[in-house]
């Protein structure tokens, strides 16, 4: 690894991040197909227990897919909403989501089981306080590393899922590790760059994978139809991503 290549490309990444805002990162959570995938099942679902466990149990089963992951929610959406019960998960795994099949269901058993005992403990409630929490217990009943991608991952989900449902974000993002996913990855597959990022924005690790992943899915229509000062600042990090690959 040339260490001063990667210094150079942080400091170029932070120079463009320091010109976004919070409000920027709403814009662009609300842009993002998978957020806009769990408004559509809430809607359809009216449970909020139910929408919560779907929501984080397809979170720690969405790796290997088969398909772009805005796609990947977009059927999962669909699917519960005509199918209400976590019950129907294996069928839909295997329809959707069949790579390492075997592995998956076994894993899936895993999964609803610490969701279902999360639940049983804790009020969702319990975790707008700090959502650290919830990777803390999801971790320990996977027997993951806190950083793992799905347990991360999860925590993001859980917080669109609770922005949709009660209109505010948990606290506690600052303490969790940002889902490291194949797009991202073509910036750094280095920990230390990732965690020097951190260290030297205003943003959560979460918050910062929104800034850094939804822009790279955006089609240009929806490019344009955002105001000029957000969209130059999107177009000034795609141009400093194709830069890089």
């Amino acid at each position: 690894m040339n260490i001063l290549k990667e210094k150079e490309k942080l400091n170029k990444l932070l120079d463009i991040l320091k010109d976004f805002s919070q409000k920027d990162i709403e814009k662009l959570e609300k842009l993002d197909r998978q957020y806009r995938a769990l408004e559509k099942l809430y809607k359809n679902l009216k449970d909020e227990k139910l929408f919560f466990k779907l929501v984080l149990i397809n979170a720690l089963m969405s790796y290997q897919l088969q398909m772009k992951g805005e796609d990947y929610w977009e059927i999962f959406s669909k699917f519960f909403s005509e199918n209400q019960n976590i019950n129907d998960f294996e069928r839909f795994i295997t329809l959707y989501n069949k790579r390492f099949l075997n592995a998956k269901i076994k894993r899936l058993k895993k999964v609803i089981s610490c969701v279902e005992k999360l639940f049983n403990f804790y009020c969702i409630k319990h975790f707008e306080e700090n959502l650290y929490l919830l990777v803390k217990n999801l971790s320990i009943c996977l027997s993951q590393k806190e950083d793992a991608k799905t347990i991360v991952f999860a925590a993001k989900m859980f917080m669109y899922a609770y922005k949709i449902v009660y209109n505010k974000k948990p606290k506690g993002l600052e303490n969790i590790f940002i889902p490291l996913d194949v797009r991202l990855l073509k910036i750094s597959k280095n920990k230390d760059f990732w965690l020097n990022l951190f260290k030297n924005t205003n943003f959560s690790p979460i918050e910062l994978d929104v800034l850094l992943w939804v822009p790279q899915n955006l089609d240009k229509k929806t490019l344009n139809s955002l105001d000029e000062n957000l969209r130059k600042k999107i177009k000034r990090f795609m141009t400093f991503l194709n830069a890089i690959k």
